[in-house]
């Protein structure tokens, strides 16, 4: 397991972190929830270097403005587009088509900016590379100021703080007990697992009633199964999981509706398209929702993952979700520079 540097103000992974830490960072995303037109920041002379790998419109945007209001500069970095490419691979001869190692890359950078976020998906070819977290660990190792993790192949920590404040604040606080569904749906591509992961795992450390439902084929990772139980046992409550998307989503207080790949794409991915066409009626609809509210990280593909009515509907709050996007990044931010 990943142990963070004490020197360092990383963001890896909430797991990973301490209750307090997670209950601090909650409290601030939401403070700035509530005050939305701060007065300006004096200059801070502190700078982010952000550093995609992967395409991004809320995260990039989001701490592009956070950083902003806290009185810093940012640098967006694409990999590949007006910057070297990279190689992950240590001890090769690099006389293919990467040009710079990401050891240096990431040394270089640690010298002119104060932090650096970084948004690595899953490779979807290694399983164990990928749920080792091997990549983004390189990161950090070659890291010297703090990283904040924009989404690795496992986990999304900038989603599930957005999240959990987001849900804090519609219920009001009375959030323990409340019956949340993280529902598979389908989609055209195999995404990754990351954001399902937080997802669950947010939600089990919130007290919640987790039911997850899901096609039999994609179930989350074991791993993260029993650290979201390890959550759930702490407040007394279990993670329900079930193939019967109707059943799941009745008396529901959250529906959470993310697509996500089934395991079988790393030893098959033809079968596992295969799988996954099978399931094409998977997706939210007007009858599901009852009283509950609807939640997405956005994007979403209207009429594949979740319908139109309810995309349009009161009930959907996933705008407010992409609001707390920002404030989670400003208290995300603050840690990382000790300004809190």
């Amino acid at each position: 397991m990943y142990t963070p540097d004490p020197r360092l103000k990383h963001l890896f992974d909430w797991h990973v972190e301490s209750n307090s830490t997670w209950e601090e960072q909650l409290s601030r995303a939401r403070f700035h929830y509530r005050n939305p037109n701060p007065a300006p920041r004096p200059n801070t002379f502190r700078s982010i270097g952000l550093v995609f790998f992967n395409s991004s419109l809320r995260t990039r945007t989001s701490m592009e403005v956070a950083a902003a209001r806290l009185g810093a500069h940012t640098s967006t970095i694409i990999p590949g587009d007006g910057v070297w490419s990279m190689e992950w691979r240590d001890g090769v001869r690099m006389d293919g088509q990467p040009v710079e190692h990401i050891r240096e890359a990431i040394g270089v950078l640690s010298r002119y900016y104060d932090a650096l976020g970084v948004r690595l998906f899953a490779t979807g070819t290694d399983y164990a590379l990928d749920q080792n977290e091997s990549r983004f660990k390189k990161v950090l190792e070659a890291a010297t100021v703090p990283v904040i993790n924009l989404e690795s192949a496992v986990y999304h920590p900038c989603q599930a703080l957005a999240d959990a404040a987001t849900i804090h604040e519609h219920f009001r606080d009375e959030v323990k007990g409340r019956r949340f569904v993280l529902s598979w749906a389908w989609h055209p591509r195999a995404l990754p697992q990351a954001v399902p992961n937080s997802a669950l795992l947010m939600a089990a450390r919130l007290g919640m009633q987790v039911t997850l439902a899901r096609p039999k084929g994609f179930e989350l990772a074991p791993e993260i199964m029993k650290l979201a139980d390890s959550y759930a046992s702490q407040h007394g409550i279990s993670i329900t999981q079930t193939d019967d998307q109707d059943a799941a989503c009745e008396d529901a207080d959250v529906i959470y509706a993310k697509a996500w790949s089934g395991n079988m794409r790393y030893e098959n991915p033809d079968a596992e398209a295969v799988l996954r066409n099978q399931h094409q009626n998977w997706r939210i609809r007007e009858r599901h929702l009852g009283e509950a509210v609807f939640l997405h990280c956005l994007p979403a593909r209207r009429g594949v993952v979740v319908d139109d009515a309810v995309l349009n509907s009161s009930q959907a709050i996933h705008l407010l979700q992409a609001e707390f996007r920002l404030h989670a990044q400003m208290a995300i931010l603050e840690r990382a520079w000790k300004l809190l």
